[in-house]
């Protein structure tokens, strides 16, 4: 497995070619997997802002530029995206890596990035329950009706269906008693940071 971050530690932009040449490399080497992160931005008062390139438009990228790399969100931030568009992107792109794809969501962590970008903070948990009520659905089956209090998918499909039934496996990023008991619920993995 290798995290492939796309962004350079010394805050300089990492080009897209050397990107996919890293990606291609560890295809090569014999890696199995390749992770990318789903931020927008790392800001740290004592530091200058760091930023990122996002994160699916890089894992369709790299799902075209490899062949046989699983690719992996490590983890998307639910609250960044409506989570029946989330399901609708993975699908794609796992359309694109002809089935190569783990969908990986967390409730998110990074508060000023939030702010930067105008999205809620507060009740990250119950947030990202409700969108995985809204994910599994519609990747398992392709169809999900439902209404919560932040979320709506009202008899929404996903279609046409990627290259595996029952869609892209699901991971569950969690930490702390309340979001442990999620991925026994709604994902194939969990990842605990």
């Amino acid at each position: 497995m290798l995290f492939l971050a796309n962004d350079r530690r010394t805050y300089g932009k990492r080009p897209y070619p050397e990107i996919r040449a890293t990606a291609q490399k560890a295809e090569a080497d014999g890696f199995d997997s390749i992770w990318l992160a789903d931020h927008l931005l790392y800001r740290n008062p004592d530091q200058p802002d760091r930023g990122i390139w996002e994160c699916w438009s890089m894992l369709a990228a790299l799902a075209e530029a490899t062949q046989r790399l699983e690719l992996g969100t490590l983890v998307v931030c639910n609250s960044f995206r409506n989570p029946a568009i989330l399901a609708k992107m993975a699908t794609a792109v796992d359309e694109v890596s002809n089935g190569r794809l783990t969908l990986g969501v967390g409730a998110g962590w990074n508060e000023p990035e939030y702010e930067a970008f105008g999205m809620p903070f507060d009740h990250k948990v119950d947030r990202f329950e409700e969108a995985l009520q809204i994910l599994k659905p519609l990747l398992r089956d392709g169809h999900v009706d439902f209404e919560g209090r932040y979320y709506q998918a009202r008899n929404a499909v996903d279609s046409p269906r990627g290259p595996r039934p029952a869609g892209p496996p699901l991971m569950v990023g969690a930490e702390g008693p309340r979001m442990f008991t999620l991925p026994a619920r709604f994902a194939h993995q969990l990842n605990t940071g």
